[in-house]
This record gives structure tokens, sequence and C-alpha cells, in this order.
């Protein structure tokens, strides 16, 4: 067992690694499993033994063409790799979302150029085209083309269904004409699309003649010539220039000038358009046609969830190792003691590294169900429960990757304040991760407004609930709701810090607190429809309701999939220590939600909050000897942890020393210096 992990090097670290409560290779090999740890020391092998994978000096940063050579040389070359071939894409689904987290790991900007055109844009082919589409999947796949995905405009990003890009039929020719009417209309963001993309996905308003709309589909448009990398006449196509972060992605804008396209290149799985310019859908309705047509975008979502969980496990790892090292203050007369020792410290930190770990667990959960699904449908493999499974996924991913995002936005900021000074240095990698993070609250749906689809999947279940229904649903994260009445009669009734910490009274906690945020908001929102449109009921009913009601929703089902997970381990100790950290994550996300129990009369008294602030404590101080040791399960190889602070050897002083003395200039005079001097004596001179 776990033959391919290797001990860590004696050093400072060692203090902590020896009061762990548990082996740290055990619990490696219970949540990847052991073909999947055997196969991420492969893929560290493959790409240890080429230099352009092995990350850059971290001191400085390169010029943005630098970062775009590099990550675009990444981006093409990963195929290459025995672990990244074409046959692997097809082999353990658990592989695909290992190798994922690697690239991440590696480089972010490579890893979303990557995604893109070898994952979302063959996947959205084959999940919204048909057969004739077939050699373009293949073609993407192999490396041939390199695809982007065009959806957003200057003028509509959320609102999808307003874009003005048009694409009008023109029976003579049997080709649709791409037309952008103004530079509102320009397609933006879309990765790959600003230097390198071949082919994109471009979404426009299906226009038949007679000027008949048919609402917004999707196309295959060739953007540049392969060879020459040139855009064909009729196209603008360019850069967006730099970012915060990310600056390795080339995200693009693109204007069509009546740019044609043959009639076969409208992906039309959904809707379709006949040589003779009938237009045919199987969707009576537009509305789910439309929905049918986005559905492609659950597969982003999912791999920001998957960043998120990469960025959180490598800012907890600077972060958790760097405090376990550093040393200030003691008793009178004593020797100083690391600063994890003291309480503060642990609350400011350990919750997070608990979120990790939920984070962790859900990301490898999701993201095997949707990879899962990319396969079967490549296998033209027809789940009985597709339509449910599509619905209830879309709605997990629209709220799970806000949820992701905010999470790891307020953890990376507290790991890096938690290093002080130190962490506020280019060699600490807190400002990198904090700046790639900063992306995933935004793209792929604005996360206020992208939890609103959330939101909207959980209203409708109601009236359902009041009617008697049950709940079945494929991942189980809406099933409890079958007793939702039941559940809303129920009462706090902890007495002991050890009933609070059960995960099963947190998840009826948090089951409650479901139920009442959605008979609260469905109340709220009939209220208002009463007297304004349905559109402006439902906006006013965001802030406390709906809101609140998809993040409880989709913390529960975090917590819920992490005790599953943990229940399925047979070592005592292993199954210990994660419900601590499901007990943990839980009482500190309730925290948040106290004057809703009060509210609803689901308590009364002092009782919850006296117990949820004493959980919350004592399990960070219960956890404090292994948090060392639950970091070196999660963490990066040394060669692709990109921080002086968080190395597993633990030697934080030497590292960082080595960054002072190694930086070009570090120890010599400026170059300037002679003008400072002349500057300085001229001003002598004018004072005399």
């Amino acid at each position: 067992m776990a033959k391919y992990l290797q001990d860590f090097s004696n050093g400072p670290l060692d203090y902590y690694r020896k009061k762990a409560s548990f082996d740290w290779k055990k619990m490696k090999v219970f949540l990847f499993t052991e073909e999947v740890v055997e196969f991420k020391q492969q893929v560290y092998k493959e790409l240890q033994e080429h230099s352009m994978f092995i990350p850059q000096d971290i001191l400085s940063t390169p010029s943005f063409e630098e970062q775009r050579k590099i990550s675009a040389a990444r981006t093409v070359n990963l195929l290459k790799l025995p672990s990244f071939s074409l046959d692997k894409i097809f082999a353990n689904v658990k592989f695909q979302v290992a190798k994922l987290k690697i690239m991440i790991d590696l480089d972010p900007s490579a890893t979303i150029k990557n995604s893109i055109a070898y994952g979302m844009f063959p996947s959205a082919i084959q999940g919204l085209g048909t057969d004739r589409h077939t050699d373009y999947i293949f073609d993407s796949l192999s490396g041939k083309i390199i695809g982007a995905y065009c959806l957003t405009e200057f003028g509509h990003g959320s609102n999808a269904k307003s874009i003005q890009t048009t694409a009008t039929y023109d029976k003579k020719s049997k080709e649709f004409i791409l037309h952008s009417p103004n530079f509102e209309a320009a397609k933006c963001w879309a990765g790959n699309l600003g230097e390198m993309a071949t082919h994109a996905i471009v979404y426009a308003q299906l226009i038949m003649p007679g000027g008949i709309n048919h609402s917004m589909h999707p196309f295959i448009v060739n953007i540049r010539d392969p060879d020459t990398f040139l855009p064909y006449p009729g196209i603008i196509v360019g850069d967006m220039g730099e970012k915060i972060a990310l600056n390795g992605v080339d995200n693009g804008f693109v204007m069509f000038n009546q740019y044609r396209i043959p009639r076969v290149n409208l992906l039309n799985k959904n809707g379709d358009v006949t040589e003779e310019g009938k237009y045919v859908t199987p969707y009576k309705d537009p509305n789910k046609r439309h929905g049918a047509s986005l559905g492609a975008l659950s597969v982003g979502r999912v791999v920001i969830i998957g960043l998120c969980s990469t960025y959180a496990n490598s800012a907890l790892t600077v972060a958790i190792r760097y405090a376990a090292v550093r040393k200030q203050f003691g008793p009178e007369g004593g020797e100083e003691v690391s600063i994890l020792e003291y309480q503060s410290h642990q609350h400011r930190l350990i919750p997070y590294l608990a979120a990790a770990y939920i984070l962790q667990i859900f990301s490898e959960y999701i993201g095997t169900v949707q990879f899962q699904i990319i396969l079967d449908s490549f296998g033209g493999i027809q789940n009985e429960q597709s339509v449910e499974l599509g619905l209830e996924l879309h709605a997990i991913s629209s709220g799970g990757k806000p949820l992701a995002g905010w999470i790891v936005r307020d953890a990376v900021q507290e790991c890096r304040e938690a290093c002080a000074g130190h962490g506020y240095l280019k060699a600490a990698g807190l400002g990198d991760i904090r700046n790639s993070n900063d992306a995933n609250c935004t793209y792929e749906g604005e996360n206020h407004i992208l939890i609103q689809q959330t939101s909207n999947w959980l209203l409708k279940f109601w009236p359902l609930i009041l009617n008697g229904q049950q709940f079945k649903f494929p991942l189980g994260s809406v099933d409890f709701l079958s007793n939702a009445r039941e559940i809303l009669n129920s009462k706090f009734t902890c007495k002991s810090v050890e009933q609070f910490a059960h995960p099963e009274n947190i998840l009826k906690m948090y089951q409650w607190l479901v139920c009442y945020l959605l008979k609260n908001s469905y109340e709220k929102y009939e209220t208002l429809s009463k007297t304004m449109d349905p559109f402006w009921a439902r906006s006013e009913s965001q802030v406390y309701y709906l809101k609140n009601l998809a993040i409880v929703y989709i913390q529960h089902f975090m917590i819920q999939r992490t005790y599953i997970t943990l229940l399925e381990s047979q070592d005592p100790q292993i199954q210990a220590v994660l419900t601590k950290i499901t007990a943990l994550y839980g009482a500190w996300t309730l925290e948040k939600h106290i004057p809703t129990f009060y509210e609803g009369g689901y308590a009364t008294g002092s009782g919850l909050v006296t117990l949820l602030h004493s959980t919350v404590l004592n399990l960070c101080k219960d956890l404090k000897n292994d948090v060392v040791a639950l970091i070196d399960v999660i963490a990066p190889p040394d060669f692709l942890n990109k921080s002086v602070l968080g190395k597993s050897d633990g030697l934080v002083y030497k590292h960082l020393e080595d960054a002072m003395l190694r930086r070009p200039g570090a120890t010599s005079r400026p170059s300037w210096w002679k003008e400072i001097n002349e500057w300085n004596n001229a001003s002598l001179k004018s004072k005399l």
C-alpha cells in the first residue's frame, strides 16, 4: 500500500508530523485510491523529464509575451505526454480529475487553455452536435485544431438570450451569414481566442428568411488558418490584453462582417435548418431548448470548482507549514512557541483547512460525475435519468462554483495575512494564488447571478412538497425534501459539544435551513408577484431569501458527500479525523446562519450559540496536531510548490535566505546610482 509515496525528509515539521493521529499515506490512498496515487506519480515523473514543465523561478514575473509563450507551449505539448495521450482520455474517469488538478498546480493558465481546447470545446460539440460534427471532435482531441467557446459579448454576458451576433440563413448558397452589428456584439473573454484558436463555438441569433428569429443557437466557426494562424477575411479577431492574473490565457474578442459558414456548421442537436430553409427542433418550448443549449456550461463550472479546490490546497500548504515552523513569543522565561499553538491562529486557519478538505472531496466527486457523463456521451451510453441528472448537475455546479470561489477567495486572503510580512513576498506564492482565484468569482457566470440558477431550480419544489411529492434525484442532493414538513417541525435539541459535533446532527440543522428558506423564499416571491411583474418579484426576493437558500443547499450537499465518503473508510483513525473535519466545517459555516435559526423558531435561549462556538474552538484545538499531516495529504509536490514558505522540508528560513540572495541584483547597487548622486548633489548646491 502507498508504495509510491516517499517519507518526507527530516526537519522542523517533524514535531507535528510525529503528533498526527493518523497515517497520512493511508489517508491519501483512501481519498484518491491507490491506482490514482500511482497514476499521479507517473504524471509527476513525465513532467519532470521535460524542462518546459518545470515551473519558472517565482522571484520575478515573466513578461506578458513570455507568459503567453510558456502557457501555449505547455498547452499543446501536454498532449505529447503518455499520460495525456488520446487513448488515456477514455480510460479511468478519476485519472481525468487527477490530471486536471496536477495541471492547475503546474500552470493555471495552461490548464484553462487545455481544458477549453481539449475538454470544453469537443464535449460541447458532442453534446450540442450530431454525427456530422464528429470529425471536429477528434481533430480537437488529437490537437489538429484549437478550440474556443464564444458566448459572452461586450454588451451581454449573463443575459445570453439578448446577444446581438446574428446568423442569417441564405437559402441560395445554403450558408449562414455571421454578422456583428456593432462593437457591443463582439464576442469577448473567450479563452484561446486572442492568439491561438483556429475554431470556435459561436452563439448567435438564428435568423431565417423573412426575418424570423429563432433565438440563440451554437455554430462551429473557422476563425484562423491552422497553418498560418491568420484570421480569415470577414473576421476581426484580437487579444484583450493584460489582466490581473492568468495572463498565459489569451482571452480574445472577435467580430464578424458578413462572414459565411456552411449550413452544416450549425450544431443541430436542439435545433436545425434544412437545405430548403425550414427550421426544425425537438423542443416546443424555446426556453427548454435554450437551457439544453447552455447545458455544456456545467463542464466549465465543474472545472472551476476543481481549480478552487487546488488553489485552496496550495494556499493552506503555505500557511499551515509556515505556522508550524514560525515561532513567536511564549511564557515568561520559556522558549518561543509555534504560532500554530495560539487559539487565534488555529481559528484563522484550521476551519479553512477543513473547508479545503470538503472542497477536495466534493470536487473529486462532482468532477467524476461530470467526466463520466462526457465519456458516456462519447460512447453512446444513455443514462435512464439523463434529464434529471443534467438538471441536478446544472443546479449543483451553478451554486457550487460561486460558493467554492468565495470560500477560496477568503481562505487565500487569510493565509496571506497569517503569514504576515513574509506572506506578502512574491516568493511566498500567495499573491499569485489569490489573483488567479479571483477570476473564479466571475467567469462561467458572475457568482451573484449564476447562483440564481440554483435557487430558481429549488423554488419550484415547494408546491410539490405541499402536494406530498417524494423526491428521488440521481445525486440525492434534494431527496430530504420529501420530509420537509417534518423537518420544519423539528427543534434544536443538542445538549453537549459531542452531540453538536456529530455530522448527522449538523446535516439535520442544514436540512432545516434549506426547508425554512425554501418555504420563506417561495412565499416571499408569491407575495411580491401579486403586486409586480414576476421578473421583479424574483429580483426583490434575492437578498436574505433566494441567495441564502442556494448557499445552504450547496453547503448541505458538500457536507453530505463528505460524510458519505468518510463512512466508507475502514480505518478508525482516518474516519475519526475526517469526522472532525466535517464537523468543523459544518459548525463554522453554521455560524453565519444563527439569526435564521432564531427567526424560524428552531432554537431559543443561548444553547445553540454557546455549543456552536465551543464546538468550533474545541475542534480547532483537537485538529491542531493533525494539520501538518493533513496538509501532507493534499499538498502539491515540492517541484510544483511555488512558495519558499511551504516546502515539505519546513526549512523556511533557508529558502527565504536563498531567495533573498539569488534574486539578480539583490546585493548590488542599482544601475541608476550615479543619477541619484547627481540629483542629490544638484539639490544640495541649489540650497547653498
